[in-house]
């Protein structure tokens, strides 16, 4: 005899994730509410969350030419990343790996 509860449904974790978004609660608190372990809610955010992302690349001209050229990207949560043109042949294998950390922190 089994206690595992039935596994969600696609819709049933929609719901569930724009219930967390419209509650205004921390993580903590919206999953003592509805008795849902942090790591289930943080699993359905990752599975939601798109592994790209639009962007778009717009040149800006450098108020000073004798400054290198930099790549800023700035995420949705404010979280701001920015890298020297020079520098990012060097951090291209890193850079996914950075931006996901930057976008969970």
């Amino acid at each position: 005899m089994s206690l595992r509860k039935p596994r969600r449904t696609a819709a049933q974790i929609q719901t569930l994730l724009a219930d967390y978004h419209a509650s205004g609660l921390t993580r903590a608190a919206f999953c003592t509410t509805r008795r849902l372990p942090i790591s289930t809610l943080d699993s359905y955010r990752r599975r939601a969350t798109p592994s790209l992302l639009e962007v778009d690349i717009s040149p800006t001209p450098s108020p000073n030419e004798s400054r290198p050229q930099t790549l800023a990207l700035v995420l949705a949560n404010g979280r701001r990343l920015e890298l020297p043109c020079q520098a990012i042949s060097h951090a291209a294998p890193h850079l996914t790996l950075l931006l996901r950390h930057l976008r969970e922190a």
